[in-house]
């Protein structure tokens, strides 16, 4: 299927007529998305590799930087769930996305001009509302577009964010040697204008209905929402995707704390440059681009549990490893390492989530996902960052090991699933 055929099937339709298996690596729009959302987190990992430039500029304080990010985290919070509602009623997600290319880039083009801390602080919210509308959207389109293949769809939606991720901070520290970083802000914000458009023209014959909006006509005016509260009133009594969400929360805090304090340690600390930074980054980065298709498929196949505790464990010890490696080339491949394990959670988690709800609240049950991990990654960036400037990198580093390592007592109370059903 063409990204814009002008006669397709619109996923309302198929509910009507029967499921309809697609081939992933042949459906245009599914590549369309996983585009998008590699520019989705080009931006905030752009911002992570320029943050310790604009930190001795402005002579902020590293606590300071992590207020940035714990701030954003926290309104991203208030907000996820309302935007997860708004666009499980909506049928034509690609708007969302559109929206979130546009959101997340437009902050670069002021950043360069605002002398002060508050200032920073609000584009920094704006940015991090931006990414909250792409999740809820891609997600629901994935799930009912490919239900049966969502580990592996995941697993590649997760391996293009993974690649904007990777290319950004190498791009952004290798021009840094060379221009400063006002002069890199600006231009920066040319891809999110240009793949918005692109998303906009691209799927715009797409639409997801999950609001059961053909039912509800049917039935009785005003029955769509109804069907809609009472989906959400399961979701929160659900318990295996509430658990979930808290496990999600707990890889977020690893993850937030570590994209805040790795920058920071090593061009203030260790004394990289900003090229060795960037690509020290991106090397974490590339780990999870490896990783994430491969557990994909795993989890798939052997379930996310067992898979999910290995990486964990795995990611603990790598974190206490970081802390005590002194050598440049040996510190990046423990990077690297760490990177792969830390990030193969992700599609594991968001795939056994969906897996476990219903599709009428695909959008409310990703929203819950990102809104725990919002709420929860919040914490790791302004704690991590007054360990380090009071105490030390490693005490920081030690304390998002244990962090991690506490979500296996979480994965421990989640029910097991008896033949695809989970047990409540």
């Amino acid at each position: 299927m063409s990204m814009s055929s002008g006669t397709a099937v619109t996923e309302d339709q198929q509910s009507q007529t029967g499921f309809v298996k697609r081939n992933p690596y042949k459906d245009g729009p599914f590549w369309g998305i996983c585009i998008g959302h590699a520019f989705t987190h080009w931006y905030p990992s752009s911002m992570y590799i320029l943050l310790p430039y604009i930190v001795i500029a402005y002579q902020f304080s590293i606590t300071q930087a992590g207020l940035l990010i714990t701030l954003r985290s926290l309104v991203n919070a208030l907000l996820t769930m309302p935007i997860g509602a708004v666009t499980d009623m909506s049928r034509k997600k690609h708007l969302f996305m559109a929206a979130s290319l546009f959101m997340v880039g437009m902050p670069f083009l002021f950043i360069g001009f605002v002398q002060e801390y508050w200032m920073f602080a609000i584009l920094f919210i704006i940015m991090g509302v931006g990414n909250e509308f792409w999740h809820p959207a891609s997600y629901t389109t994935l799930s009912v577009r490919f239900p049966d293949q969502r580990g592996l769809t995941f697993g590649y939606h997760a391996m293009a964010s993974n690649l904007g991720d990777m290319v950004a901070p190498i791009v952004i520290g290798a021009l840094i040697v060379t221009y400063t970083w006002q002069e890199i802000i600006y231009w920066n914000f040319v891809p999110g204008v240009f793949f918005a458009v692109f998303i906009l023209i691209t799927l715009r014959n797409m639409t997801v209905d999950t609001s059961s909006k053909l039912k509800a006509r049917a039935q009785s005016d005003g029955g769509g929402l109804k069907d809609y509260m009472q989906g959400v009133k399961q979701l929160l009594r659900n318990r295996t995707v509430v658990l979930i969400a808290l496990l999600s929360g707990i890889r977020a805090m690893a993850q937030s704390g570590i994209m805040i304090l790795l920058p920071l340690y090593l061009a203030m600390q260790i004394g990289l440059n900003a090229f060795w930074v960037g690509m020290t980054l991106g090397v974490l980065q590339a780990g999870g681009l490896i990783a994430a298709p491969i557990v994909g498929r795993m989890a798939d196949r052997s379930g996310p549990r067992n898979i999910l505790t290995t990486l964990m464990v795995i990611t603990s010890a790598m974190l206490v490893i970081v802390s005590l490696i002194r050598h440049d080339w040996l510190l990046i491949g423990t990077i690297a390492v760490l990177g792969f394990f830390l990030y193969a959670m992700r599609p594991v988690l968001q795939a056994w989530a969906m897996e476990s709800t219903d599709t009428r609240v695909a959008g409310t049950t990703t929203s819950l996902l990102f809104g725990i991990q919002s709420l929860m990654g919040a914490a790791s960036p302004i704690i991590g960052t007054y360990l380090a400037q009071t105490y030390s990198y490693a005490a920081a580093f030690y304390f998002l090991a244990a962090v991690i390592l506490a979500g296996n007592l979480v994965i421990h109370f989640i029910p097991k699933s008896e033949g695809g059903q989970t047990t409540e």
